[in-house]
């Protein structure tokens, strides 16, 4: 029995081993893109993504993932500098600031999130006019902690993609009714003007 339990020790230490040289030289980088078209201009699309407050009513990391999130804003109100934390079961805790700020190309960010250890990832949402629309790319991209972090990559992308994925399919759908009530604002106060003699 002894004989056996030792052949069984050294096999988990000889496959820990491998584990750990596998993963020293498996790719920690991820890259993460994703794309939407949006019936309105990037004027319509800026406030949403410009005001990190406005980011819950449309990104998946929201109170329906993790109800008892604790978020805390800081630095102005939008724009560069901005920054949002959050921290809870679900969401884990991070913090996201916004580092360039355009209305007429997008708004990027860098992004802290703790885990086991601290992992660091630079992101963009930026637009352009695309036929008759503007089409939005969400980006980010990070490097996961070495040896067993280029066993997550496949994880993170995957994750990461779903949840970019719903956030532009929510923001286009938020973008193109609050265009649709400004026309219909501007075609009734067109109406209720009086002719001109």
């Amino acid at each position: 029995m002894k004989r056996v339990l030792k052949k069984v020790g050294l096999g988990l230490v000889g496959l820990v081993a491998v584990l750990v040289a596998v993963g020293v030289f498996l790719p920690r980088t991820w890259h993460v893109e994703r794309s939407v078209v949006v019936n309105g201009e990037p004027e319509h699309i800026y406030p949403l993504v410009n005001d990190l407050k406005a980011w819950p009513t449309w990104a998946a990391w929201n109170k329906e993932m993790d109800p008892v999130v604790k978020w805390e804003y800081g630095g102005p109100a939008t724009g560069v500098g901005a920054w949002w934390s959050w921290d809870g079961p679900q969401m884990g805790h991070g913090k996201m600031t916004i580092t360039k700020s355009d209305v007429a190309s997008g708004v990027w960010i860098d992004e802290m999130i703790e885990t086991d250890t601290e992992v660091n990832a630079h992101g963009s949402i930026t637009w352009t006019r695309e036929g008759g629309g503007t089409k939005v790319t969400w980006v980010d991209e990070g490097v996961l902690p070495p040896v067993l972090g280029g066993y997550g990559v496949g994880f993170i992308e995957k994750m990461l993609g779903d949840h970019f994925q719903t956030g532009l399919n929510k923001l286009k759908a938020q973008v193109e009714k609050r265009r649709a009530a400004e026309a219909e604002a501007a075609e009734a106060a067109a109406q209720a003007a009086p002719a001109t003699p």
